[in-house]
């Protein structure tokens, strides 16, 4: 916990200093390029090490090798279908990857121009600490994602152990690798959700081995990658009640909470808040956002056929995994309504998430009976 905040305390420099980046270089770009996949290489050696003390040799060379390539696959699809794609909601002629430098830069600068983007800044404060040694926006920001990319495939892979074998948690990763791609539409990509994403998982997971210190960690560092993380203090607060010092837990988190949302917030305008500011959107927007319903098909492609499952394997499906679906299923909905867009299906993923663990247990795998206790 300790090196996590000295990490985010240092990965937030650039953004506090609102430090320029150097001019970018080939070299450095590819060393950079090359420096990535040997921590890439890194991570995946240490999933082996970690997954060999528990599993066969085979199964944690086969879960290091899942992990790679499924990030590896998710990145390309969205290099090619994001990175490289148009921007279809402020100019056609304008290409997505110059609108992310657009928004690095005012990010960076804290603008309150740029909102709410300015408020979820810990990403891009990653970025540009290799933009600072020269590597240029594209190839920090291909960087960023694979090493993020890995640490979330493993990350839900540790969560999906806590409920099932070792089938369910393959099962798990092909399924959220199966819905991720869909999440793409309609986004222009922005480097919150990678981080963002993590946050949750880790999330769930400290909730689910009862480790407080690590959840109010992450929570109150991811909320810096997006604010939506802290809702899961709420969650803490209603299925919690029966934690040990449980008033103590749910009285910090909720302060931390506040201090973590409006402080960033208000330290960024200047001054008091109003509705607009939140996300910049309008009490008006809400109407226009149920009523636009390009949503449906995505949110159907995603949560949609994940929720049967739900209904299939209700009888089999610890309560945990019940509460977390039917509570993130409402929330989510509701804070894309009132403060983004509901055709954002990325903003259903931590649902997605825990829906694809449910879904591995209803096949023959079933819930774990050894092994792996998500320690």
């Amino acid at each position: 916990m300790f090196a996590a905040w000295i990490l985010a305390g240092i990965a937030a420099l650039p953004v506090v200093f609102h430090w320029r980046a150097a001019h970018p270089t080939d070299l450095a770009a590819g060393l950079a390029t090359l420096l990535s996949y040997l921590v890439a290489v890194s991570i995946c050696y240490a999933i082996f090490r970690i997954e060999s003390r528990r599993l066969s040799r085979r199964q944690a060379i086969c879960l290091a090798l899942l992990v790679f390539s499924l990030t590896s696959v998710v990145n390309h699809i969205h290099s090619v279908t994001v990175d490289q794609g148009h921007n279809k909601f402020f100019s056609p002629e304008l290409l997505n990857t110059d609108w992310q430098i657009e928004i690095q830069n005012f990010v960076i600068a804290l603008s309150p121009k740029a909102i709410p983007h300015s408020y979820r800044f810990l990403p891009n404060g990653i970025v540009r600490w290799m933009e600072l040694c020269g590597t240029g926006y594209e190839a920090a920001r291909d960087a960023y994602r694979l090493i993020c990319g890995l640490l979330l495939f493993y990350a839900i892979s540790r969560y999906a152990g806590l409920y099932t074998a070792y089938a369910g948690r393959t099962i798990t990763l092909l399924l959220v690798a199966v819905a991720y791609p869909i999440s793409f539409e309609n986004y222009n990509g922005q480097l919150t959700d990678p981080l963002s994403h993590l946050s949750f998982v880790l999330a769930f997971l400290f909730l689910g081995t009862g480790e407080f210190w690590p959840l109010l960690t992450v929570l109150l560092i991811g909320s810096l990658a997006k604010e939506t993380v802290l809702v899961m203090t709420l969650y803490f607060v209603l299925f919690h009640r029966k934690e040990k010092n449980y008033i103590g837990k749910a009285a910090l988190l909720c302060a931390g909470t506040v201090i973590a949302y409006f402080g960033v917030r208000l330290a960024i305008l200047k001054g008091t808040m109003n509705y607009v500011q939140v996300s910049a959107t309008s009490l008006g927007h809400i109407r226009v956002n149920a009523g636009f319903l390009a949503w449906v098909p995505a949110f159907l492609l995603t949560v949609g056929v994940l929720l049967p499952f739900l209904a299939i394997g209700w009888d089999r499906t610890p309560a945990v995994l019940k509460r977390q679906a039917l509570f993130l299923l409402p929330v989510l909905f509701l804070t894309s309504l009132f403060f983004g867009w509901l055709y954002e299906a990325r903003n259903f993923m931590p649902l997605v998430f825990v829906l694809a663990v449910i879904a591995a247990r209803t096949l023959p795998d079933g819930p774990a009976s050894e092994g792996f206790s998500g320690e």
